[in-house]
């Protein structure tokens, strides 16, 4: 009662106190949702979004079509074209701005021109080749006619190609304004001119910095400061992040390896007994069954003298090779080569494999006897291959030229490995009937059918969760950087570093697949000092610190003072001995003599050359020199590898200006700067570009 007696006391308090927590759940909840919000847009592009569902779709369709071309894509592959499809979506954004200002449009009648018209598009012309090289009106025309039947895939991807030869269009419309309008003025080509042929001679006075000993410069952070605030805006930089971090690896355990070399002890006897090893093989192995021939060179070093000393049957292991373990059994053996040549002329039918033929099988065999009989005697099978239904044969004549044992489907493969040169004779395949002639082997030499079992020796869930548990617990006992730093140096870890993570980064030192680290680390409350919670990832689990965050703009003060410590004691010694040759006025043989200086002779200084004699490069004395009169003594210069005063002694004029050759010169500089894609760049760089994109892939 009495606890109820003094909340009623402070009842008014309470709910001030009850309020404010309230509000500020509500505040925090609705900043959370505004920056979640924000976060559903990939890219803002001049106030333009990109939504998530866009882009996904737009990667998706993208990456599909590369694996219906290609097969399959590494982690590598699938990241750099999601990170190219953002790419594109957002210098679409950019370009369709700058086409739209230039009033540059692409019509239906235009487009349909690109694929359909005299002088088709390069990519239609690319997409729509024959064997012979050349384009194929009819293909494409044959290909559009049946879009209807497509799948809505391929449909899709028509669509895409329709965009992309538009799109092509347009930039290519683009260039071609803007070198037309490239424009070079007299007064311009002129200084063109002289900035490459006017010549300068000078007499050099110089107090080389490398007189003055490191040990006695000593450097302020005044100095540093100074340097920092005079050259930063030479050093412009994206957004990075800095990781320290360490990597616990789940590797094998003596008991994993113990498993898996009972695994193959285990199936030995079957594979022994099997009476279709394939099968057994494709059933038990982590690799799949290999039926073709190896020499000996081709076994694996563990196999060699098992083969060459065993009969067919034996069976062997298990061994131990490339990370796993291994049992082999002798399928075959014989004397075999291992390269062959071979002309043939195939005669398919209606039903074979990849055929548009329309003949009966009997009328296809019918026809390869009657061939075969037609050379048999002279020899020439080349006489008949105008008959061969491969296409290959209107540009090899026949001939396959070379290929490796076991490269032919296997019926065609064993006529010719079992015959000798010159054999001719007709063989069924499941692509027709072939009348082949061997042409060429090499040297017959031993050779072997192997089939081999192979179990990988990989961690255990028992290993696995081991590793978890020691990684959970390094994580739960320390959450700041000092425990973090404090926990490795006394558990002997491996600490690693990488101080340059930017938003595209892919391939972090020992992680292959590092892109939930980097998310983490560009997250807006990941702050320096912020230890990560466990990144599980293929084979291992990663721990992070976040030890860096340098913001988009300007190398940051540390990082530049640190790499050009070096250019910074040059600047220092400059002014050190400036300060000194203040007692010596204008006697300047006098200054070289007490300051062990040099007195030089140096030619040909030049705008383009900025080399200086054996000074070498001086950009600031090579340009007074060259703006100055001669006879005259230029005011002191602190160079960049000494302390100059120089007079010009001679002038060599740059000559008439050759208009015609330096605007040549400069329209090729300028049409090439826009097949690199400087105009592009220049725009990015003043659009208004949000890129999110490190928080979705």
């Amino acid at each position: 009662m009495a606890a109820i007696g003094k909340i009623r006391q402070h009842y008014g308090i309470l709910v001030v106190i009850i309020g404010l927590a309230l509000l500020a759940f509500v505040l925090g909840d609705l900043l959370k949702s505004t920056n979640t919000r924000r976060r559903n847009d990939v890219a803002i592009v001049n106030g333009e979004k990109i939504s998530y569902q866009d882009y996904a779709n737009r990667a998706d369709q993208t990456i599909q079509a590369q694996k219906r071309s290609r097969g399959s894509l590494t982690n590598d592959e699938s990241f750099s074209l999601r990170s190219q499809t953002l790419d594109q979506m957002i210098r679409e954004i950019i370009m369709e701005k700058e086409f739209k200002a230039l009033g540059l449009t692409v019509t239906p009648e235009e487009l349909n021109d690109q694929f359909f018209g005299e002088n088709p598009n390069k990519y239609v012309v690319q997409n729509f080749t024959g064997q012979d090289g050349k384009f194929d009106r009819e293909f494409l025309n044959n290909y559009y006619s049946n879009f209807d039947n497509f799948s809505p895939e391929a449909q899709n991807e028509w669509i895409n190609f329709e965009e992309f030869v538009k799109e092509d269009r347009l930039n290519t419309k683009y260039e071609s304004l803007l070198k037309h309008g490239f424009y070079l003025p007299k007064k311009l080509a002129d200084r063109y001119n002289e900035n490459k042929n006017l010549k300068k001679s000078a007499e050099v006075y110089a107090v080389r910095y490398v007189s003055i000993p490191d040990s006695t410069v000593v450097v302020t952070d005044q100095d540093n400061k100074k340097y920092y605030d005079t050259y930063r805006t030479k050093y412009p930089t994206d957004a990075t992040r800095g990781i320290d971090y360490v990597v616990f690896e789940v590797k094998p355990s003596e008991a994993d390896r113990e498993s898996a070399k009972n695994f193959v002890n285990d199936v030995k006897e079957g594979l022994k007994t099997s009476t279709n090893v394939a099968n057994f093989v494709a059933y038990n192995s982590d690799m799949p069954y290999d039926s073709t021939w190896k020499k000996s060179s081709d076994l694996p070093v563990e196999l060699e003298n098992v083969v060459a000393e065993n009969n067919v049957g034996f069976v062997y292991g298990p061994y131990e090779s490339d990370g796993a373990f291994n049992v082999a059994r002798i399928m075959a053996k014989e004397s075999r080569s291992d390269s062959l040549k071979a002309t043939h002329v195939l005669i398919a039918y209606n039903g074979a494999l990849r055929s548009t033929a329309t003949r009966s099988k009997e009328q296809a065999q019918k026809l390869a006897d009657s061939l075969y009989n037609a050379v048999k005697k002279s020899g020439k099978i080349e006489t008949v291959v105008s008959f061969s239904d491969d296409p290959s044969a209107k540009t090899n004549n026949g001939d396959l030229g070379w290929f490796n044992d076991g490269a032919m489907v296997y019926a065609f493969n064993e006529f010719v490995q079992k015959n000798k040169v010159g054999t001719m004779g007709v063989v069924e395949t499941p692509f027709g009937y072939h009348i082949i002639k061997v042409t060429d082997r090499n040297k017959v030499q031993p050779m072997a059918k192997v089939a081999v079992i192979s179990h990988e020796i990989t961690a255990s869930t028992a290993t696995d969760q081991a590793v978890f548990a020691e990684v959970n617990k390094f994580v739960t006992e320390n959450k700041t950087a000092e425990q973090f730093n404090n926990a490795v140096e006394a558990q002997g870890l491996n600490k690693r570093t990488f101080q340059t993570i930017r938003q595209n980064t892919n391939r972090i030192a020992g992680i292959n697949n590092p892109r939930e680290i980097v998310r983490w680390a560009f997250k807006d409350d990941t702050e320096i000092g912020d230890v990560s919670n466990v990144f599980e990832l293929e084979n291992m689990y990663v721990v992070a610190v976040l030890t860096k965050i340098v913001p988009e703009g300007y190398i940051p003060y540390d990082d530049l003072i640190t790499r050009n410590a070096v250019q910074i004691k040059k600047v220092k010694k400059g002014e050190m001995i400036a300060e000194k040759a203040k007692k010596y006025g204008t006697d300047y043989q006098k200054m070289i003599d007490e300051l062990k200086g040099e007195k030089l002779t140096v030619d040909n200084i030049t705008f383009e050359g900025r080399g200086v004699g054996s000074l070498g490069v001086e950009d600031k004395v090579g340009g007074t020199a060259l703006g100055m009169k001669e006879g005259v003594y230029s005011a002191p210069i602190e160079g960049g590898n000494a302390y100059v005063v120089l007079k010009v002694t001679g002038t060599t004029p740059a000559g008439k200006t050759d208009f015609d050759a330096i605007r040549r010169e400069y329209v090729s500089k300028f049409n090439n700067s826009i097949l690199n894609g400087n105009p592009y760049s220049a725009l990015f760089d003043n659009a208004k570009v949000e890129n999110n994109g490190v928080m979705f892939f």
